[in-house]
């Protein structure tokens, strides 16, 4: 769509500032709004988009949900010690906790079109 506004939340605090950005786009006549969320922050996704609809803007509607998923990559567990390379090889192929998608979440709210009949 022409003109949407792509809000993408990382963590649990954007949760605030994404409603501000979503007023802010509304209020310069954006007609729609797409919402991203990824892993935990697919609730905070959902709950971003509802406090829009249902008390901000009424006149608003979801338009579309697009579940979905990505792999993951964990660059944070990489970790070499060359004194312990046995335990390293050991240790990552036994990692019982390792992820290997990632889901994710995309909600399109737009402004209602107001039929007069």
């Amino acid at each position: 769509m022409v003109n949407e506004t792509t809000i993408i939340i990382k963590n649990r605090s954007d949760k605030e500032k994404s409603i501000k950005d979503a007023i802010f786009a509304f209020s310069g006549g954006k007609k729609s709004l797409l919402i991203k969320g990824e892993g935990e922050e697919i609730s905070t996704a959902v709950e971003v988009a509802e406090i829009l609809k249902n008390r901000m803007y009424p006149r608003l509607e979801i338009s579309n949900v697009s579940l979905g998923s990505r792999p993951f990559f964990n660059n944070k567990n990489f970790r070499y010690n060359s004194r312990n390379s046995k335990n390293y090889n050991r240790n990552t192929r036994s990692n019982g906790n390792k992820k290997d998608l990632i889901s994710k979440i995309e909600i399109t709210l737009q402004t209602k079109s107001i039929s007069y009949s």
